[in-house]
């Protein structure tokens, strides 16, 4: 068997086969050594401030809250970077592109494309009701799951373009985004971003499914309507004539007048018979997605919503940090009567949580002694209360609390503050006042100088 050289990124996601190549870079299939498991890797190169924007909206979608959960959505679910390389992770799609599925098998039945298109405006409603647009549906965008004879699943992928709402438009005004042929009327002229623009694109790519293009050839967007009504109106397929319906209205040139994601989503009856009655090309040929990625014997795969059922094999940086906060604000659990009260030292080692394999164990930690150790202090805090003080707060009555060692080894008491005496005070306005005098002095004798050599 041979062996194969792998990278490990950042210490955690290691390289195996690569699966793709683009213009944004390339994908992989890889190891998430945090979880064990198999995931899918998008390496990016920060080239210039182009990637690193498309980087950061791709890995800001994956942490929207609910769409890495969405079941036709597949977001990134981390990111690690070194260097100039950045990586986004996700989960492993194993049934290739729509695109490749075109190519595969040529048209798709009008039954098949429809529901092809009511998964893909389910995310897209998802999208769109979190505020977010994704502006580059196309088929090259659009995953397959291996379902083999079952109903085919399709995931969304790819957002290195979406927009939210809320972000800061950088971009001149007539800047185009998006990929020919899938782009809406009103991105060509240059108008603005709406969720009116992902519907029209999943329409062309319906209807690209539906009549795949010849080489080289790509129609205007005002010839896609006729386009859809020409295919559909000759096929004896029973989705054939409300799909043509749908997808006019979805195609119109008026951004205002299509259909919202949901609504059009709605208008797509789910079937009511096996998928092999229906899940066919355009030539009654059965279309099944095959598994297409050599799977792993001895390692699982992370799931499609993500590594949450994972995620108690390895704890994150977020989640360690949290116990760790968690145990130091928590007060110690009650000792025997019999027992002496212990130390403090004793009392912050008793609390400190189990480090994780990939954790340091050293006592030597900063972050760990400064929260839990209460005499640690910077110099911007509050100075520690007096053995008075802390009565009235009912920590003498109370030996499980942190200041319970007060009365053993006391604190120093807080140095006392010179107070400024009227002496010292006349003296420091005499200074500034003869500081004032001599500047004028100064500007004085340059004016009568000037003057004389003019």
């Amino acid at each position: 068997m041979t062996s194969i050289m792998s990278d490990v990124i950042a210490g955690r996601i290691e390289l195996l086969t690569p699966l793709a190549r683009g213009a944004s870079g390339s994908l992989w299939r890889a190891i998430d050594r945090r979880y064990g498991a198999v995931c899918a890797a998008k390496v990016m190169r920060q080239r210039d401030g182009a990637d690193v924007l498309r980087f950061v909206r791709e890995q800001t979608v994956g942490s929207a809250q609910g769409l890495g959960q969405h079941p036709h959505l597949l977001p990134p679910y981390t990111w690690v970077a070194e260097d100039d390389t950045i990586v986004l992770v996700m989960p492993l799609s194993h049934g290739g592109t729509l695109a490749g599925a075109i190519a595969e098998h040529g048209a798709l039945s009008p039954s098949l494309v429809a529901q092809l298109l009511r998964q893909l405006l389910d995310a897209l409603a998802a999208m769109h009701e979190a505020n977010w647009v994704h502006r580059d549906v196309k088929p090259a965008n659009l995953l397959l799951e291996p379902t083999a004879d079952g109903s085919p699943h399709l995931l969304l992928a790819d957002f290195g373009i979406a927009l939210h709402e809320t972000d800061v438009r950088l971009t001149e005004t007539g800047f185009r985004h998006g990929t020919p042929g899938f782009m809406a009327p009103e991105v060509l002229e240059g108008m603005g971003t709406s969720a009116s623009q992902d519907v029209w694109a999943a329409a062309a790519c319906a209807l690209e499914a539906l009549a795949p293009p010849r080489p080289r050839e790509r129609l205007l967007p005002a010839e896609l309507p006729e386009r859809a009504h020409d295919v559909l109106a000759a096929s004896a397929d029973p989705a054939a004539r409300p799909l043509a319906q749908l997808l006019q209205e979805m195609l119109t040139p008026e951004p205002a007048a299509r259909p919202e994601a949901a609504q059009a989503r709605d208008r797509i009856p789910l079937p009511s018979s096996p998928p092999g009655s229906w899940s066919r090309a355009a030539n009654g040929a059965l279309v099944q997605v095959t598994d297409r990625i050599e799977a792993s014997d001895s390692l699982q795969e992370v799931p499609l919503d993500g590594p949450g059922s994972l995620a108690g094999l390895a704890p994150g940086l977020h989640e360690r940090l949290s116990a760790l906060s968690r145990s130091a604000s928590s007060p110690p659990a009650a000792s025997s009567a019999a027992a002496p009260p212990a130390p403090p030292a004793q009392q912050r080692q008793a609390v400190r949580p189990q480090h994780s394999a990939g954790s340091s164990g050293s006592s030597g930690n900063t972050t760990e002694r400064f929260l839990h150790d209460p005499t640690r202090r910077s110099p911007a805090m509050p100075q520690p209360l007096g053995p008075q003080s802390m009565e009235l707060h009912g920590t003498a009555q109370n030996p499980g609390a942190p200041w319970a060692d007060a009365q053993s080894s006391p604190l120093p008491p807080a140095p006392a503050r010179p107070v400024p005496t009227p002496g010292r005070a006349r003296a420091s306005w005499t200074g500034v006042l003869l500081l004032v005098i001599s500047a004028l002095c100064l500007v004085s004798a340059g004016v009568l100088l000037w003057s004389a050599l003019g």
